[in-house]
């Protein structure tokens, strides 16, 4: 019975807004974005150094 009346009901409201940080999926919502930014900057480093080193070392 509560199963049909949810899909009868109306559709719940899109959430335009990042979650809440005071809340545990929150929480972890943002530990995983902080992540992926600094794995992505990480690589980005790595990336620019490889190049820099490599230009350097070889001659043109």
């Amino acid at each position: 019975p509560r199963r049909v009346a949810a899909l009868l009901g109306p559709a719940p409201a899109a959430h335009s807004r990042p979650p809440s940080v005071f809340t545990a999926a929150g929480l972890a919502a943002w530990a995983a974005a902080g992540g992926t930014l600094l794995s992505a900057m990480s690589s980005a480093n790595s990336a620019v150094t490889m190049v820099l080193l490599l230009s350097a070392a070889t001659p043109l």
